[in-house]
């Protein structure tokens, strides 16, 4: 039976229907649906089920996002495909082989895609599977920090409002009220939506991404993993699966030592920050934080620029995240 359209009803942006076959053949193709069982928080989601956001629900929250900016299909198709080079525990990769921009996936997102079904269905609607997989020419869907874009502003959304409840749906869907297009970039035409943004976008980033004890489970599940790598027990090419597939052999191995460091995956283990020697683990986290572009008399300027006060919070903030963490492990 032939599938016409794909419809849902998103927790942020509500009611959302894709009817553009281009739209509706990504969806349902392996690779995309392959994302059902990539979550967002990565091992987090093991320890806490309620964060149970997963890289599809981001995805398709992506496309839905800039369709109500007003993006043409080929970016919201490109938007619906933009993690499908995410491997299993997402960002937990990034931990297991370390580099200060966590971008494992982006490097090795061509040789992920082009053994997937995704460069077929691209060609039957006459699309070259290279461009479109490469977000960065979508200048809606990628941008750099502390710009703002489609895809960050979707998960700082989707995780404020499903899985931390830093704010509510009606206060996120307010902010999208706010975000309009100008020459070319998304940026926000009223300076209190600016800096509640930038407000939020720190907090969730505290309380969830970068927050200590969620670092130091995501420490914690790389040297579980690092050790099955040396031992067998999984290969790198295994990251191409799904988070259960890996947790399903780490944990059939019955290895000692694999099963204490996934013994510290718990609600009840927590983690600090230390200057000296005296640590068990190590750590180079992504600190995020976005510097709003505010649209003031037609003319675009960071926020930072206006809001001195804001300023000075968001460097600090930087200040007090980046850089390599010394963690000891508090059970």
């Amino acid at each position: 039976m032939t599938v016409d359209a794909v419809a849902f009803d998103d927790p942020v942006y509500g009611p959302v229907r894709f009817t553009e076959p281009l739209l509706v053949d990504l969806y349902h193709s392996d690779a995309v649906q392959r994302l059902r069982d990539i979550h967002q928080g990565g091992i987090t989601a093991f320890i806490k089920p309620e964060r149970g956001t997963t890289r599809l629900h981001h995805s398709r929250g992506v496309a839905a996002l800039l369709r109500i900016l007003g993006a043409g299909v080929e970016e919201q198709a490109a938007g619906l495909i933009h993690d499908v080079a995410h491997t299993a525990f997402s960002h937990v990769v990034d931990f297991v082989y370390p580099n200060r921009n966590h971008d494992y996936h982006e490097v090795n997102r061509d040789r992920m895609v082009l053994s997937s079904d995704l460069p077929q269905v691209l060609g039957k609607h006459r699309l070259d599977w290279r461009y479109v997989t490469e977000s960065e020419h979508y200048e809606l869907l990628e941008q750099p920090l502390p710009v703002l874009c489609a895809d960050r502003l979707d998960y700082f959304l989707r995780d404020g409002v499903v899985d931390v409840g830093t704010f509510t749906q009606a206060d996120a869907q307010a902010l999208v009220a706010h975000l309009v297009i100008h020459d070319g970039r998304i940026v926000v035409d009223d300076v209190d939506a600016a800096r509640w943004l930038g407000e939020q976008f720190m907090r969730v980033d505290d309380v969830c991404w970068c927050s200590t004890q969620e670092v130091g489970w995501y420490a914690v599940m790389a040297e579980a993993l690092r050790v099955a790598l040396g031992r067998g027990i999984i290969r790198e090419a295994d990251f191409e699966g799904t988070d259960h597939d890996v947790m399903a052999a780490l944990r059939q191995a019955d290895d000692p030592e694999v099963d204490r460091w996934l013994g510290l995956l718990r609600r009840d283990v927590d983690f600090v920050r230390v200057q000296d020697d005296d640590h068990d683990l190590v750590a180079l986290p992504k600190v995020r934080a976005v510097d709003p572009p505010v649209l003031v008399d037609n003319e675009t300027k960071p926020l930072s620029a206006i809001d001195a006060a804001f300023a000075t919070r968001r460097q600090a903030y930087i200040d007090g995240k980046q850089g390599r963490w010394r963690l000891q492990i508090i059970a």
